[in-house]
């Protein structure tokens, strides 16, 4: 990891965010009448917990399952505190959590007082374990307390492995108001803000055109640059990025809403699926996102709360969802898929979740997409 990212990790750890302005010395009566509500988060699921304390700049709370459950030392996080694990994190998604992070407390900070305890912060990132296993990780972020003067005083932090263990999609974070369901940050945001924050404009126009597929040749051309310039410009984006690999460098651009049209930029525009079997996956996928992002839970609680899916425990007391699993990748799709259950379940999401967000859109549009194809395949296959 850069010492770029590692001083930023740093800085979001022991920052001015970790000295609350206090009039008077902290009532930790009032964290400890809160000790049993954070203990009841523990016990549901398989949520693990921690309760920082901005003022020592340590633990409050920290669970024995983070340590099982993780693959970590504890005595590299006793002796380190958060930023053993923040520094285990990939490097392209540190720098995510990093200037999302940085958006929702200076946004925060700005609100009235009685209004800074509304949100929770929402995020999924990559990490290496300390055996060296690259796990994804769901965590959330509420606000317990407040001082007197309104700075964050105590925040729980919910942990949990992600059901999806895939390491090819970046992470992501986003921001709540749970009172209103207003979005404060959604990730698409956040990436904006990265890419034009760290890049040149001239580096964009060559991660745009990287992201399109275009090899060096089509760039040159397209660009009217040298071959060595267009060399130098992507090594630079890569270095300022810490991406590892292509992948990760133009999953940033993907969906950001670089452009400066409105119009275009209110749904973000992927390529339609063309079959009916692929815009179910597609459908059933952008559901699971908007759940997330909204609600911050899982697609397991999303099969128990909807009574749609199955679901069971493992041998691990991991809950699992096998037959929604078949509907988010094409080569596991029944061949029968049961459309009407598929469709279900994106309008519970839809009449359970309000936030307005670009991924809400989508999902509208998805479940159109379906329709529309269903309705065609009936009449030409009565």
């Amino acid at each position: 990891m850069s010492k770029a990212v590692e001083k930023a990790i740093r800085e979001l750890v022991l920052d001015r965010r970790g000295n609350p302005s206090f009039a008077s010395a902290p009532d930790y009566s009032k964290a400890d009448g809160l000790r049993s509500f954070w203990e009841q988060m523990e016990s549901t699921g398989n949520l693990i917990t921690i309760v920082w304390d901005y003022v020592k700049n340590d633990f409050l709370y920290l669970s024995d399952k983070f340590f099982n459950y993780f693959g970590f030392d504890p005595e590299n996080v006793y002796r380190e505190k958060l930023a053993y694990p923040l520094n285990r994190l990939i490097p392209v998604d540190a720098m995510i959590m990093i200037n999302g992070s940085a958006f929702v407390w200076e946004y925060v900070s700005g609100l009235p007082v009685d209004q800074r305890k509304n949100y929770k912060v929402i995020a999924e990132y990559r990490m290496r374990n300390d055996h060296n296993k690259m796990i994804r990780v769901h965590y959330q972020n509420i606000t317990l307390e407040l001082t007197d003067r309104g700075d964050v005083w105590l925040s729980m932090m919910l942990f949990e492995l992600s059901p999806d263990q895939n390491m090819e999609t970046l992470g992501n974070i986003s921001c709540i108001d749970v009172v209103s369901g207003e979005a404060i940050l959604t990730v698409e945001q956040v990436k904006k803000k990265l890419l034009k924050k760290i890049l040149s404009e001239q580096e964009i126009d060559v991660l745009k055109r990287i992201s399109k597929r275009e090899d060096t040749g089509q760039i040159v051309a397209g660009l009217g640059i040298s071959q060595e310039t267009a060399d130098h410009y992507l090594k630079k984006i890569f270095s300022k990025l810490n991406a590892s690999d292509i992948n990760d460098a133009t999953a940033l651009i993907k969906d950001s809403c670089l452009d400066s049209d409105p119009a275009r930029n209110r749904i973000v525009q992927k390529k339609t699926p063309a079959s009916l079997p692929e815009r179910i996956v597609d459908l059933m996928n952008r559901t699971i996102h908007y759940w997330v992002e909204s609600t911050g839970r899982t697609k397991a609680d999303l099969a128990e709360e909807s009574k749609i899916w199955s679901v069971y425990s493992d041998h691990n007391g991991w809950r699992r969802t096998q037959t929604l699993d078949k509907y988010l990748d094409i080569h596991t799709l029944p061949q029968k898929p049961r459309i009407s259950q598929v469709l279900q379940t994106a309008y519970y999401v839809l009449n359970t979740c309000r936030t307005p967000s670009p991924r809400r859109d989508q999902l509208e549009a998805a479940i159109k997409c379906v329709r529309e194809k269903q309705g065609h395949c009936s009449h030409h296959n009565p």
